[in-house]
Order: C-alpha cells, then structure tokens, then sequence
C-alpha cells in the first residue's frame, strides 16, 4: 500500500476538518504493521515529539493497539482545548501511568511486573477521541490504526504517587459533561488489567525504535466507554478513591 499517500490524506483532513469517506485500495494497510508505518509517516512529516501514549484491547486476550499521544494534544487539567467546529468532541474516563524511568530498546523482553515497577505515579485522565473519517466504523481496522488510534487529545489530572494499593482494574468511574453525570461504570477497561497492556506496550514501542521513556504518560482505554460533548461543554472523569480531571472546549 502507499504509506505516504495516506498519511499524507490523514494529515490534511485533521487539519482542514474535511474529513474522508473511503479510502482507495491502495491506501488501505491490510495488517497491523502497515498500520503502524502510517503511524510512522505521520509522526515523521509532522516533527511533534511524542509525549505519552494510548493502548488497548477488545478483549482481556486480544492483542492489543497502541497509537502515539503528540506533545501538542497532552496538557494538564484542568485543561483547555480549541477543537474544530465540526470536531467530534468525544469523551473518556481512563487512567493513565506516568512512567519513573526509561525503558530503553534491548533484546530481551520486558516483563509485566517489570514494567510495573517502572510506573512512578497514576492520573485520572480524559480523552477526546478525533478521526480523520467520516465514519470510522465503516474503515478498515488498520487504517484508523494509521490514524494515530483516534486520539484528538488528553488531558491527565494531578500524580497520585501513593496509588498500588488502589483498585486500577475495576474502579468506580464517573463521567461529568456541563455539571450532569452523563456515564457510571465498574466494569474496568475491555482489554482488562493495566499492566498486561503497559508491559506489552514497552516491547512494541522498543521494537519500533520508540521505546518508553522517563515522563511518558500512558493511557490504557476506557472505563466509560465513549460519549459525545456538546460545543464549550466542560468535562470531568471521576475515579472514587482516586481522584479527578476536567477539561473544556473553548
């Protein structure tokens, strides 16, 4: 497939706000690692350093995807973020890591409780999800992986550094849009324990020459699934126990 022709597209449609509607056949990634060169091609012509990432999975045992969250989208609640007006503004409660060391390319494999020990404090956190598609159920799976996984932002709430004696699989989480409690959920995440995913996100982004680093914040999927926010709303995430983040839409 042509990797620079649809991140090229990818690019121009979150920039303009005209987003696509099919892709041709030779810009669609048949597997997750042409999915990932898009991803490439993108982090490459925009020259915006990554500062955390996302990660998840459809199932405890499925395999995860992880996508790069850029410098420019990471800020700290309470946060403020200028959309485009045809922005779809969609929200999620998820808990993020911020790593305490860095977790450099080697050969041999990270381990789950090794990964573990290298995360250093927990935040509450917010994503807004964008796409450069139409509808982005109706694309081939690979290529919203190209699209930097659907991420338009996040905003993370203050460190929690005293957090490994708090419930991060099945918290009690709260999704707050304009003062009215839109979402309650204890389910946990689909892709099931945190450290599963932190642990196989290190030996990806190791084994795609961006391995993890001291600072790195890491979000691994939601607990309230996804909702839509209306122009200028305000949001908030609650975690019982936990703690808080907000953000609004100027």
């Amino acid at each position: 497939m042509d990797v620079e022709r649809l991140a090229e597209r990818l690019i121009a449609a979150r920039q303009s706000g005209a987003r696509i509607a099919a892709l041709a056949p030779g810009e669609i990634p048949a597997t997750a690692a042409e999915g990932y060169a898009v991803q490439d091609a993108i982090l490459k012509r925009l020259g915006i350093p990554i500062a955390g990432w996302k990660v998840g999975a459809a199932s405890p045992t499925a395999e995860p995807q992880a996508g790069p969250i850029l410098a420019d989208r990471l800020k700290p609640s309470p946060a403020s973020f200028v959309l485009l007006p045809n922005a779809f503004r969609t929200v999620e409660a998820e808990l993020a890591f911020e790593l305490a060391r860095d977790l450099p390319t080697r050969s041999l494999a990270y381990r789950e409780d090794e990964v573990w020990d290298a995360v250093g404090a927990l935040h509450v956190g917010i994503e807004i999800l964008e796409s450069s598609f139409v509808d982005r159920r109706k694309i081939a799976e690979h290529a919203v992986l190209g699209d930097l996984l659907n991420n338009g932002g996040y905003a993370y709430g203050a460190p929690i550094n005293d957090w490994r004696g708090l419930d991060v699989a099945t918290p009690q989480a709260v999704l707050i849009i304009d003062g009215k409690e839109v979402r309650r959920a204890k389910a946990g995440t689909p892709g099931g324990h945190p450290k599963r995913l932190l642990a196989w996100l290190a030996n990806h982004a190791a084994t795609r020459g961006k391995p993890l680093k001291r600072g790195d914040i890491v979000t691994t999927g939601s607990h309230t699934g996804m909702l839509d926010a209306p122009p200028g709303a305000a949001v908030t995430a609650k975690f019982e126990g936990i703690g808080e983040a907000s953000l609004n839409f100027a």
